[in-house]
């Protein structure tokens, strides 16, 4: 995949964009939903959700282990359907993190998927396509996140089923208190490439 065709000018066309992760939520402020009397009875409460800004934090408690992934979704206006997914969370290898990506179906797989925050640009290859769409995974390491901090918003490329390159913009509004956030709690490693799948669902912003 070539950065020039995928990178250049060209924006998300013939749709309008709308965030799905924290735009119901107060500009800033974490709102976590935890079980209330969960903390009374001295438990750990089975899964949580906080909002900050565009991103979204999910955390799960399996087998008393908390774990904690971040999601930002983008829908097409017109169709209330995901443009783009975008899934953080420890990798499963347990060093560093990986950035599921996940675009509709129709996206060229041979092309690959391109993630761009100010002059870093990283390259992935979609790995399968399931009914819920086409999944990228992505390393992140520390410079990453660093860039994903300080940004304020990034794009995402992909060439469509026509050729054409598509740039979809995503925000990084809220991206740092997110990942401090999840990091506080222990980020999900899962080796299931799904695992962004019953995350995202879960969170009940489908």
């Amino acid at each position: 995949m070539q950065s020039a065709e995928v990178f250049g000018p060209v924006r998300a066309r013939g749709v309008g964009l709308a965030l799905a992760a924290g735009l119901l939520l107060a500009a800033g402020v974490a709102i976590a939903m935890w079980p209330r009397n969960a903390f009374e009875r001295g438990e750990t409460p089975s899964a949580a959700t906080f909002g900050f800004q565009d991103w979204l934090v999910r955390c799960q408690a399996v087998k008393e282990t908390m774990g904690c992934g971040m999601s930002q979704q983008i829908l097409d206006q017109r169709a209330q359907q995901p443009l783009l997914q975008l899934h953080l969370a420890r990798a499963p290898s347990g060093t560093g993190h990986q950035l599921v990506l996940v675009l509709p179906l129709g996206v060229s797989v041979p092309a690959g998927v391109g993630l761009q925050v100010g002059d870093e640009r990283r390259d992935a290859q979609f790995t399968q396509c399931l009914p819920g769409g086409c999944v990228a995974p992505l390393a992140v390491d520390a410079a990453l996140i660093e860039k994903l901090k300080s940004a304020t918003d990034g794009r995402v490329g992909v060439v469509d089923r026509a050729g054409k390159p598509v740039a979809i913009p995503f925000s990084l509004k809220g991206f740092a208190s997110a990942f401090e956030k999840m990091e506080s709690f222990g980020s999900s490693g899962k080796n299931d490439a799904t695992w962004w799948s019953g995350f995202w669902n879960s969170s009940g912003t489908k």
